[in-house]
């Protein structure tokens, strides 16, 4: 485990918890908590991708 971690708790519905264990099944990714760090590291790497992730309001489930 590289670098210091910390807990926290976030809410996810479940289709973003489906998402997150096939995502963990396909790429062989031991826990949950890893995928997140993965989306987060790559987030934080491609700062060109941030209007499109964060400058739009969606909502899967608001229809």
């Amino acid at each position: 485990m590289a670098g210091e971690k910390q807990t926290i708790e976030i809410e996810l519905n479940t289709d973003h918890l489906t998402f997150m264990n096939m995502m963990k099944d396909n790429y062989d990714i031991r826990t949950e908590s890893k995928v997140m760090r993965i989306i987060m590291d790559y987030l934080q790497e491609n700062e060109d991708v941030h209007d499109i992730v964060f400058g739009e309001r969606r909502c899967l489930r608001c229809g």
